[in-house]
């Protein structure tokens, strides 16, 4: 006999938990009441060294490494990585998703940023601290009294919302389609009918419908900024923190080799194969 799976999702105080750690966020990084948008690039450089990278349209849509833990506390500036791959509007939600691991996650590993729902895009349950991050990003990147502000300056009226103001909030916030139809929900905009109505929509469909009302499709850019990464893999590499096999495919995104910055192989290395590679970034 075949055991369900549980669908694992945050109780009523871990929400309050992370809508109190996003205001209080918000507090110390908004200097203005404005949108976040795609400010949040700027705010992740201050505490993470940020790789924008095409890592795939299917690959993660960001990567946090953490080292240098001491009693939870990073001594050292996370190693961010975020795909180009993906539209804009989901690198700024993947930007917001891996400032919560930064700021509140204790774990000293890779971690991937998920796409939007309950599990990742094997169908994987996501974990409690995957689910927090994906709530935080939302409420640090559409707070309700923003949100409740732009309703009112377009005219936009709770349990009267279609799917031209839902994308109009959308293309405002710079978050993705999904987003802002859950937070909608979160706010009692509209009701759990609507929300999975709208949810159900296809991308296809969500930018055929963005051309009909004259509203930018969201794009990629797949551009690719490096922060001092050769420098700061080979650093972390001589501090035993990562792989040869890591520090390798670090090194390639600047098309170099570690014998290039004179770094030699461990007595006995195997080169990975191809197929290996994307194992190796997301161990």
């Amino acid at each position: 006999m075949n055991e369900s799976k549980q669908i694992v999702r945050l109780s009523s105080g871990e929400i309050a938990d992370v809508q109190r750690q996003a205001r209080a966020k918000l507090g110390e990084c908004r200097k203005t009441q404005a949108i976040i948008g795609t400010q949040i690039f700027s705010i992740l450089g201050l505490y993470a060294r940020v790789i924008y990278y095409p890592l795939g349209k299917v690959g993660p849509w960001g990567i946090t490494y953490m080292w240098g833990m001491d009693r939870g506390v990073t001594t050292e500036k996370p190693f961010v990585a975020i795909n180009t791959s993906i539209p804009v509007d989901a690198q700024v939600f993947a930007a917001a998703h891996e400032l919560y691991h930064i700021w509140y996650d204790e774990k000293e590993e890779a971690i991937s940023a998920s796409i939007l729902g309950e599990t990742d895009e094997h169908g994987v349950q996501l974990d409690i601290s995957e689910l927090k991050a994906n709530r935080f990003a939302a409420e640090f990147l559409v707070d309700e009294e923003m949100l409740r502000q732009e309703m009112r300056s377009y005219s936009i009226r709770p349990h009267k919302i279609g799917v031209k103001d839902i994308l109009q909030l959308t293309v405002l916030f710079t978050v993705p389609y999904k987003t802002m139809v859950k937070r909608l929900y979160e706010i009692e905009a509209i009701n759990q009918d609507e929300r999975e109505k709208y949810l159900a929509k296809t991308e296809n469909s969500i930018e055929q419908l963005c051309k009909r009302y004259s509203f930018t499709v969201p794009e990629t850019d797949n551009r690719i900024v490096i922060d001092n990464l050769v420098e700061l893999a080979v650093d972390i590499y001589e501090k035993k923190r990562i792989s040869y096999e890591r520090l390798q495919y670090l090194l390639s995104m600047s098309n170099l080799e570690p014998s290039d910055v004179g770094v030699t192989a461990p007595q006995g290395f195997i080169p990975p194969r191809e197929d290996e590679l994307d194992d190796i970034m997301e161990e």
